[in-house]
């Protein structure tokens, strides 16, 4: 018995057609979903670390700066093994990713360059900062994922 004998898919024919391709299509409507839901969730856990991370810097304490530079990079590294372990990326969620992580690294550049040289000693600089790093990758993890998308 050939594998056409025992498979009943491929006696349904054309009339069928319309109900395998609904089934094909909302599959990739969930996995597209699915793909985006993990860029979301990335950017967002990046927005609350890079918060934690300039308050910590803020705090002028060098064991805390130590002990919140190492979460950094800890989180940093499961950060980039969760999201290579996805197995779907949707197009253009590595383009979201890197313009949201270039934005990133300037405004964290200018906090740093900022608070470093004037305004150290002040809590409330730190806080605004804090936020200030975070509001790129908000936005991207925010911004609704194209209606058109595929995933690779």
């Amino acid at each position: 018995m050939t594998t056409s004998e025992n498979d009943d898919s491929y006696d349904r024919g054309p009339e069928h057609a319309m109900d395998d391709l609904g089934t094909a299509a909302r599959s990739a409507d969930r996995a597209r979903a699915g793909s985006w839901r993990w860029v979301r969730i990335y950017l967002l856990v990046w927005a609350l670390a890079s918060i934690g991370l300039v308050i910590g810097l803020g705090l002028d304490n060098k064991a805390v700066t130590i002990s919140i530079l190492l979460a950094w990079v800890i989180l940093s590294l499961v950060g980039g093994i969760w999201s290579r372990s996805r197995g779907l990326t949707p197009r253009g969620g590595a383009r979201r990713i890197g313009r949201a992580a270039g934005l990133w690294a300037a405004c964290y550049a200018i906090v740093l360059a900022v608070g470093v040289t004037r305004q150290s000693q002040s809590s409330g600089f730190w806080i605004a900062a804090a936020v200030f790093t975070a509001i790129p990758l908000v936005v991207a993890a925010l911004i609704p994922a194209p209606k058109a998308a595929d995933v690779s």
